[in-house]
């Protein structure tokens, strides 16, 4: 069984290299890199590459919710697309300048009909079951009922599948309070969540206190900086290998779920799903666009990251 992937807030991605890019200028765009995107599509196209196929499901609306499940489906993606006519689904844009630096300009997408909502819990019930783990990446849709989040863990759990969260706010609050089993999120979410500045003491603490409610294994990645890992079995610290050239770092984060999950689906120990994890991610940044990673190279690198058992 492989991965679910819940990409609730899917969007049309359009990445764009421009070397020189400064405000208030007029740029001519070539070569416009556009996708059906969102965190969780990013997940599941850097797992294909390390060689798991992964449904997608989300909600989609309009022409453009139209043109992203046309678009999975020529990526050979299989999705279970709740569709919904309130709306245009999201455009979000990604600028690149010459030193790997980005801009992003991302749109909100529609509010989610009620009667959508439901819909989708019932499609997401019949699914976790068939599945190890779900991943559930990425901003959350506009117009969700609070308590979304907790159905989604509840649902998960009692199929017996684990379900581990990269999103942010009270969606984040309210998965983890309900009893998510994972979270994986960055060092700005992280202090959101927490309350607290961030620091490996902090996200040790923040997780032995979360541990009651059913957390069991946080992730706080930071950049180029080390990921810090806690577990029921104590915090590990994670330091990328070194790159000696940057295209982009736009889906790094994704590209490093997706290492985590193909190390978990394969029965890795602790410390060989982080290093697949930081290769992976070391990959995505020599690409252009989010999610993409070389195999090889990903391997490659996670011998080169290291992982160390610091409490």
């Amino acid at each position: 069984m492989n991965a679910l992937i819940v990409n609730l807030n899917l969007s049309v991605d359009k990445t764009v290299l421009i070397p020189s890019f400064r405000t208030g200028r007029i740029f001519r765009l070539g070569g416009t890199v556009t996708l059906p995107g969102g965190k969780g599509v990013n997940v599941a196209r850097a797992l294909r590459s390390l060689g798991l196929e992964s449904p997608i499901t989300g909600f989609a609306s309009g022409y453009n919710g139209r043109w992203i499940a046309e678009s999975l489906k020529k990526e050979k993606f299989r999705a279970f697309i709740q569709r919904h006519a309130a709306g245009e689904s999201r455009v979000c844009y990604t600028i690149v300048d010459s030193r790997g630096l980005t801009t992003d300009l991302n749109e909100e997408g529609p509010a989610v009909p009620a009667a959508a909502q439901a819909r989708f819990l019932g499609k997401f019930a019949a699914l976790a079951s068939r599945f190890k783990t779900a991943a559930v990446c990425g901003r959350v849709s506009a117009g969700l009922k609070k308590g979304f989040y907790t159905s989604l863990v509840k649902l998960a759990a009692a199929r017996g599948c684990f379900a581990v969260f990269d999103t942010s706010g009270p969606a984040l609050a309210e998965a983890l309070s309900a009893g998510a089993e994972g979270i994986k999120i960055n060092r700005c979410e992280f202090e959101e969540l927490s309350g607290a500045a961030f620091s490996p003491a902090r996200v040790a603490s923040f997780f032995r206190k979360s541990s009651g409610s059913g957390l069991k294994t946080l992730i706080v990645t930071d950049g180029a900086g080390p990921a810090y890992a806690a577990s029921l079995f104590g915090l590990w610290r994670v330091r990328p290998p070194r790159l000696h050239r940057l295209k982009s770092a736009v889906g790094a984060g994704d590209s490093f779920m997706a290492g985590f999950l193909f190390g978990f689906l394969k029965g890795y120990d602790f410390e060989r799903t982080l290093k697949v994890a930081a290769g992976a991610a070391a990959s995505d940044c020599l690409s252009l666009g989010a999610g993409f990673i070389d195999r090889e190279q990903a391997l490659s690198y996670a011998q080169k990251a290291r992982v160390e058992k610091i409490d």
